[in-house]
């Protein structure tokens, strides 16, 4: 196959110039650019029709790393040296453990639920290192949302701030009922690679006002109704030009999701019935997107990676093999981690993009089939 044939695990694809341009003209014509302008407010305002959820219950942030960090700061504040530990999951991407950091914290990696992939708030209110823990941080897997009332439980309980990291769960915010916490603040992501997208961008979501006043005031240099810096706090504000491009695919977000839930029908109907040696994961469970194919062992996972490149098929381990297996936190304590270590090495993410061509995912699936075949021992002969 030609360079022009090879199927990219990720294609993001932002509204075009002529569907932002009029954005454009009215930053042009306030001559407004930051600093919350009108767009950022339009957007808000918008986002939380979206999930009917109150006005003040979304804030928008520069990133989705920075979304997590003010929420942090907004609801935990620093570290202390009494409690210096923020319990997180080890499966998740490495934003989660830099955000926590930058707030003052050091990770404890915890273990997840096998059928969640979540963290299992529940056992946490009897971890061993209880009383040096300043933070519990919850995360979102592939936009999954956790056990929510129980996070908020958890904390009920022990006093203990929670966070929860929803980066990939935008579309499950706005389709589950209830799920804008007046207690847990969640943040997302609008990076480029999300199914709702600012180019680059976030938000924290918080049914919480007083909470979200400070959410406010740490994204914007510790300032709150006048210049003075009276707590930590960062420069975390979207600005209108980025709040134009998520204006502009909110426009058309509805024709997205009717794209993307064709690309997962192909999905379905390529793979029905087939034998790929494990089974995939699509948009309804996960953010759309995304699309991963769960290898029964790692030696498969290993052999369709490898079998998939070949047919000119890019993949992707989005989460490596956790955190805990990154160098910058390898020295971190961590509870045992058998589900996280499992799931890590057998789980790999396809192509998922909202114009994948029917004919592209059958050859993905063909060739996962292909590798399954590979993987399969063969019979011993006799003689």
């Amino acid at each position: 196959m030609s360079d022009r044939d090879f199927i990219y695990v990720c294609r993001p694809q932002l509204p075009e110039a002529d569907a932002i341009a009029g954005y454009l003209r009215t930053i042009d014509a306030r001559r407004l650019y930051t600093n919350r302008g009108p767009l950022v407010n339009l957007l808000e305002e918008r986002l939380a029709r979206e999930m009917d959820a109150s006005r003040h219950s979304v804030l928008t942030t520069s990133s989705g790393t920075s979304a997590l960090e003010v929420a942090i700061l907004a609801h935990a504040g620093l570290a202390t040296p009494e409690r210096p530990l923020a319990l997180i999951p080890s499966f998740t991407f490495a934003a989660t453990g830099l955000a926590i950091e930058r707030c003052g914290y050091k990770a404890h990696f915890v273990d997840i639920d096998p059928g969640t992939w979540a963290v299992d708030p529940a056992p946490l209110a009897r971890h061993p290192r209880l009383s040096e823990v300043g933070l519990i941080v919850g995360v979102a897997p592939y936009g999954i949302l956790p056990d929510i009332a129980g996070f908020e439980a958890l904390q009920q309980d022990t006093g203990l701030p929670v966070v929860i990291d929803a980066a990939a769960a935008f579309e499950q915010v706005v389709t589950i009922p209830a799920p804008v916490s007046d207690t847990v603040p969640l943040s997302l992501s609008f990076h480029a690679t999300k199914t709702f997208s600012t180019g680059e961008g976030g938000a924290v979501i918080w049914g919480d006002r007083p909470g979200q006043d400070r959410v406010t005031q740490v994204s914007n240099f510790g300032f709150f109704l006048s210049r003075e810096c009276k707590v930590a706090g960062t420069n975390a504000k979207m600005s209108e030009y980025h709040a134009a491009i998520g204006l502009a695919m909110l426009d058309a977000f509805e024709t997205r999701k009717r794209d993307y839930a064709a690309v997962t029908r192909s999905y379905e109907e390529a793979a029905e019935g087939r034998d790929l040696g494990g089974r995939l994961h699509l948009p309804g469970r996960v953010s759309s997107a995304y699309a991963l194919f769960e290898a029964d062992t790692a030696e498969g996972f290993l052999t369709a990676e490898a079998h998939l490149l070949e047919r000119q098929v890019e993949t992707r381990r989005w989460y490596e093999a956790g955190q805990h297996a990154q160098p910058h936190f390898s020295a971190a304590p961590a509870d045992p981690l058998p589900v996280s270590e499992s799931l890590s090495a057998r789980l790999l993410g396809l192509p998922m993009a909202h114009d994948l061509s029917p004919a592209d995912v059958l050859h993905i699936v063909n060739s996962l089939a292909e590798a399954a075949t590979r993987a399969r021992p063969r019979p011993v002969m006799q003689g």
